[in-house]
């Protein structure tokens, strides 16, 4: 069996082989080379999705990092700007 193209072309492959391998006309040899073959897709498509989970949550923490970064930020500056106000008010 060789690789698929894509995790959509997997899946659908996948698909398409447990139906046969679900079919009791299916011939004893034909279903163990069918089960083999879901094997192999099974894996590379649990690998993939494996691969995207962890993509996604590295995605996520550099977001995380870059809002919480805005925030602190953010308050830093409001913090200058009433320190600079209540500064004035006093020299005023």
């Amino acid at each position: 069996m060789r690789k698929p193209k894509s995790f959509e072309d997997g899946m659908e492959t996948l698909e398409q082989l447990l139906e046969q391998l679900a079919d009791p006309a299916t011939p004893l040899e034909k279903a163990v080379k069918l089960y083999s073959d879901s094997a192999v897709l099974l894996e590379y498509c649990t690998t993939t999705l494996q691969n995207a989970k962890l993509e996604m949550e590295q995605i996520d923490v550099k977001l995380n990092t870059f809002t919480q970064t805005k925030s602190i930020s953010g308050a830093v500056e409001e913090q200058d700007f009433t320190a600079k106000n209540a500064e004035e008010d006093i020299l005023a």
